[in-house]
């Protein structure tokens, strides 16, 4: 397919995803489900598991191979953005209180998964249908730790939003300690990965780039952004050009957590908690923001919202 036949097909793939995500969650919300949990369910029935199996030719006009390289890439962009205002929303200065709470629930939660995960894998190390010759025992044990310990933090994250805790006491200790849990297992991946290929360098770049990362963004770039906090309590409202250069940080802050093989939303996470707060953190192109990305928004709305 063509550039141009791949774009026209885009259109065509988003309304019929949009249009199933709406009616699966129709119908799980009077099932007592979330709209977060009916949406995965929702990505089931259109995935290989089910549609590609019933209608395997309508499955491969509808998604191509050549086109899913495409969806994966607006899907990472509208994740980045989604995971930068919830790190905007962050409360820092309450986790503070309760940084020794959030650092016990994400040990405990990366521990207790990582030893099952870890110890199946000791049993399952020469089964050559999950493993390689070539693996050891202790990659493979690694290998399998983290995949257990890993979590879909922006799941963790959208559906604290939905259940109100986001500005809660209970809702900043789980992102905190799913932050550090889902951190944590990745510099282990980067470990695994590194073993791999033996290249240290792998695992160097992931872990101490995180932490470099983490610290002057948390530090260093949230005291040089203070003054545009100053400016918009002054004026009330976002020029465009400072929210260009908000969106620039967050893509940054994305791209170099991906260029380090942790995960780009990490990333945005992080820059989102490095903005100041005030009036900054509740600017109309941040308001509503759950409506706006997850539920959509008239075209006239999404204009107006970003500054248009």
């Amino acid at each position: 397919m063509s550039t141009f036949d791949l774009s026209v097909l885009f259109f065509l793939q988003l309304a019929f995803i949009l249009g199933v995500c709406r009616v699966v969650g129709i119908i799980f919300k009077r099932l007592g489900q979330s709209q977060v949990v009916s949406e995965m369910i929702a990505g089931v029935l259109m995935g290989p598991s089910l549609m590609g199996w019933v209608l395997p030719d309508f499955s491969a006009y509808l998604f191509p191979a050549a086109s899913k390289p495409i969806l994966f890439t607006v899907c990472q962009v509208g994740l980045v953005l989604y995971m930068f205002l919830i790190g905007v929303e962050f409360d820092v200065d309450l986790i503070k209180s309760r940084l020794r709470s959030a650092a016990s629930v994400s040990l405990a939660g990366i521990l207790a998964p990582f030893a099952l995960g870890a110890g199946l894998a000791f049993f399952l190390a020469h089964d050559p249908d999950l493993f390689s010759v070539k693996t050891t025992v202790m990659q493979a044990m690694l290998f399998m730790g983290a995949a257990m310990s890993i979590t879909a933090f922006p799941m963790l994250a959208r559906i604290i939003f939905e259940q109100g805790l986001s500005k809660t006491s209970l809702g900043t200790l789980v992102l905190a300690a799913g932050s550090m849990d889902d951190a944590a297992a990745w510099c282990v991946l980067a470990v695994v990965l590194a073993s791999f290929q033996n290249d240290a360098s792998i695992a160097i770049y992931a872990i101490g780039g995180g932490l470099i990362f983490g610290v002057l963004a948390l530090t260093v770039l949230r005291r040089l952004l203070q003054p545009w906090g100053a400016e918009v309590q002054r004026s009330g409202e976002m020029s465009q050009g400072m929210l260009v250069s908000v969106l620039m940080l967050a893509m940054l802050g994305a791209w170099f957590t991906d260029y380090i093989q942790i995960y780009a939303v990490f990333g945005a996470f992080i820059m989102g908690v490095a903005m100041p707060r005030g009036k900054f953190a509740k600017c109309e192109w941040l308001s509503n923001r759950a409506e706006f990305w997850l539920q959509g928004a008239s075209p006239t709305r999404r204009l107006r919202q970003w500054g248009c």
